[in-house]
């Protein structure tokens, strides 16, 4: 709770977070099943602090978001709707979903409750848009796998009353997140991070950590708003709050002065993360 304040003052206009319950944990465990984040430490554990998220996001005239984008079974769905309907009476905004049965409870009870669709769902194209915008679907978080060009015509094609989203820094994957089935919790490993086969070959793990240099789209930015993406994601929840501020900080400062020089950036993501930035950490590229 006391990292929104800075989180805010740092200069972002929206914060999303999840929750998983004792409830949960007690019928569930604390895996990735309740939203794509695994750990109590990555959520809020209480609905009364639905109540505090909501005044503090009032208060400060920004969006808070609810994010609940895994699929779920029949026993976990009504749950999740109590969940939901806690945020709403809150006081709640919005909320990152991926479920269709989630979007068909929401239509049917005739929630006030912003619809995000979550990258989880995977919309690779304007058909797909259209569909899922049926269900009162106001934004949608693009797939980090696509070009920029590709992302251009969904907006293109979808038109003007679906708004776009695309993630610009932290936790580049190889996978395709809406593909992913791995678990991601493995003692201190993720699914995808051991040594695994398939037939007979031998796949090499995944080591995305970019704690020290963090994957970033800020050479990016212009070319994204040129092609009609207007909402920026920081991804990592769970990570340090100070680098999730410097990552705030970095993509306001790029987005505000409108830098556009590739080594003024990189100067800019050096003096704050300490490193040079890598081309193999650069999403959109």
């Amino acid at each position: 709770m006391n990292e929104i304040e800075p989180v805010l003052a740092a200069g972002a206009n929206e914060v999303y977070f999840g929750i998983m319950t004792r409830e949960w944990v007690d019928q569930y465990g604390n895996g990735d099943f309740v939203s794509r984040r695994q750990s109590e430490m990555a959520h809020f554990s209480t609905c009364d602090e639905l109540s505090e998220i909501a005044y503090l996001a009032n208060g400060r005239h920004c969006t808070a978001t609810l994010v609940l984008n895994s699929r779920y079974s029949r026993r976990q769905l009504p749950r999740i709707f109590e969940i939901l309907e806690q945020w709403e009476n809150r006081g709640g905004h919005s909320v990152m979903v991926s479920d269709i049965e989630v979007l068909l409870w929401l239509n049917e009870r005739r929630s006030k409750l912003k619809r995000q669709l979550s990258v989880m769902a995977g919309t690779f194209n304007s058909r797909s848009a259209a569909f899922f915008s049926q269900f009162g679907v106001s934004r949608i978080v693009l797939p980090r796998e696509m070009s920029i060009s590709e992302m251009n015509r969904i907006v293109v094609n979808t038109g003007k009353s679906m708004e776009f989203e695309a993630i610009v820094m932290f936790q580049k994957c190889q996978y395709i997140d809406s593909f992913c089935n791995f678990y991601h919790l493995c003692n201190e490993k993720h699914g995808c991070q051991m040594e695994f086969s398939c037939g007979e070959s031998k796949i090499t793990h995944v080591d995305n950590n970019d704690l020290s240099t963090p994957f970033c789209a800020a050479c990016s930015l212009g070319k994204l708003s040129d092609a009609g993406i207007h909402h920026f994601k920081i991804a990592g929840r769970g990570y340090p709050a100070g680098l999730i501020i410097n990552a705030i900080r970095f993509t306001r400062q790029i987005l505000v002065e409108r830098t556009k020089s590739s080594a003024c950036i990189k100067k800019i993501y050096k003096s704050l993360f300490g490193n040079n930035c890598h081309p193999k950490n650069c999403y959109y590229q």
